[in-house]
């Protein structure tokens, strides 16, 4: 299933927030989903229409490409190209070695396009080729048995052990128009490629199915795999129970799990054969399978992320992450230590620092410091936050007073008391972190709007942040990813103060004489907190 990667390539894009650019190597031919993760990792996701370049690195089967100049290449062209150079043997790669110099031109000439490239790797049929041919002399022979000179042929068959070989293979490979390449000779004659490419659309070419994996299966063996290798088949996941079912039982077993698996592709390069196991967990796989298409093109990035920071052991790691995917936050225009600890800074001096400051400073290891206080880790999606934290918590410097740091002071500290979206909830003007927030409670940031103090509530605010509220019961924010306020669930203070803790302890949906005055409960009565 897997294709012979002839061709390496570098995508490189402008970072939009700021100097530099983002890049991203990646091996062709390539599958769809292996061309998605480098975009992903070049961080072009939804910015197609900002300046990108390609790169050739690398091109085994013909070195000499990385000195021409490509016009404007496409991913999809060079991965065409790519394919056509993995599915040629050994004689028509020599015949593309060959022409391609005489039909492409000198790299010193003018930009070479991508349709006289793809167009030069067709119409081998009309060119003649002999093997095992790698001296003048090979070739004078070769020319003599086949009769392909006429001066040659007049001369007779008793007098040919008088000939030089070597010399007629030297004369003649210029008349003849042949080359000696890789070991064939090569007759391309007055060779002219083609045009099956017109520079627009892609020659047809077989369209993959998208898949999250690939399995190939078969069935259980007596003693050594190689019994099953030749009843082995592939399937693709996600995949209906019953066709799994039926395939095993074409397999003649009763069901998928008493198959084995010879091989395993992933969509995922972070999801791996050995999270996997065996095919026990055919079901788990399959419905991790399920999942993946739903993810959005900014969440698979994220998902990778996470995969790539934690490491997750197997398949129920994994799912978790999947379920708990919202309680990461992503940094995706961050791609260093040192980027990162500038737009920390540049988040928590407000808006009138002059960023420009930062513009010179170098702070790798202070970005790596922080971003070990966070829970935080740098991959090759962005910058990715711990479950349940932010990329810009206020944190200490030295690890002892990381340590020491507590939910007592938080636990201590008198809130103010509102309703707010049909809970009773704290309130406090600032932020509260991950470390701060007492077991039981749930945090969300209050973002204001233009001319409203309380416009949304969301999991994270990291502009015009306007507080902080503190609720026992989770809320849900659905596709759009905050819940914006009316005149009915705008908070409502309600006029007093509790500690988290007495928050915790308390029952609103009943008064308590016994913790609170008389103003207290007829507060809470009034505020249409009772049931």
């Amino acid at each position: 299933m897997v294709k012979e990667k002839t061709l390496t390539i570098e995508l490189s894009h402008e970072n939009p927030l700021g100097d530099g650019y983002f890049y991203a190597m990646l091996d062709l031919p390539a599958e769809e989903h292996e061309i998605r993760d480098a975009i992903q990792r070049a961080r072009m996701i939804g910015r197609e229409e900002s300046f990108r370049s390609i790169g050739i690195l690398d091109c085994g089967a013909w070195p000499e490409l990385l000195y021409y100049r490509l016009d404007s290449p496409s991913i999809d062209e060079l991965n065409f190209f790519a394919n056509r150079i993995a599915q040629m043997d050994d004689s028509e790669l020599a015949i593309f070695r060959t022409v391609a110099p005489k039909v492409l031109g000198s790299p010193a000439d003018e930009l070479l396009s991508m349709k006289d490239l793809i167009n030069c790797t067709y119409g081998y049929d009309e060119i003649m080729v002999a093997s095992n041919i790698r001296t003048d002399e090979q070739l004078g022979q070769f020319i003599i048995e086949n009769e392909l000179h006429d001066d040659v042929n007049n001369i007779p068959e008793s007098s040919l052990y008088l000939l030089d070989k070597a010399k007629i293979g030297a004369l003649y490979r210029t008349s003849l128009n042949c080359d000696l390449t890789d070991g064939y000779a090569i007759f391309a004659g007055d060779y002219k490629p083609p045009e099956i490419y017109d520079g627009k659309q892609l020659p047809d070419t077989e369209v993959e199915d998208w898949y999250a994996f690939r399995l190939q299966i078969a069935p259980p063996p007596t003693e050594d795999v190689s019994e099953v290798e030749d009843k082995a088949v592939w399937i693709t996941l996600p995949m209906a129970r019953q066709a799994a079912d039926r395939i095993a039982r074409e397999l003649g077993v009763g069901s998928i799990e008493e198959c084995v698996y010879l091989d395993f592709e992933s969509s995922v390069p972070q999801i791996t054969a050995d999270q996997f196991g065996d095919m026990q967990l055919f079901d788990k796989l399959n419905g991790l399978a399920e999942k993946l298409p739903y993810l959005s093109p900014q969440e698979q990035m994220k998902f990778k992320a996470v995969l790539s920071a934690e490491h997750p052991a197997d398949l129920d790691d994994i799912g978790d992450v999947i379920a708990n995917l919202n309680k990461y936050e992503l940094s995706a225009y961050v791609d260093s230590d040192s980027d990162f600890f500038k737009s920390y800074l540049e988040h928590h001096l407000g808006i009138g620092f002059d960023h420009k400051w930062l513009g010179g400073l170098f702070a790798k290891d202070e970005g790596a410091r922080l971003l070990g206080r966070l829970g935080a880790t740098n991959t090759d999606y962005g910058v990715i936050s711990a479950r349940g934290g932010t990329l810009h918590d206020l944190v200490p410097y030295d690890e002892v007073q990381a340590k020491e740091l507590t939910t007592q002071a938080l636990t201590d500290e008198k809130l103010e008391v509102v309703e707010v979206l049909g809970q009773t909830a704290l309130f406090t003007n600032g932020r509260v972190t991950e470390q701060e927030l007492p077991e039981g409670l749930y945090r969300y940031d209050l973002r204001s709007g233009e001319g409203i103090t309380f416009a949304t509530v969301e999991p994270y605010a990291r502009s015009d942040h306007s507080g902080t509220i503190l609720v026992k019961a989770p809320l849900s924010f659905g596709s759009e990813g905050y819940i914006a306020f009316d005149d009915d669930t705008s908070p409502n203070f309600l006029g007093y103060e509790l500690t988290p803790t007495e928050f915790m302890e308390t029952d609103f949906t009943q008064s308590d004489d016994e913790d609170m005055d008389e103003d207290e409960t007829q507060t809470i009565q009034m505020g249409g907190i009772l049931q």
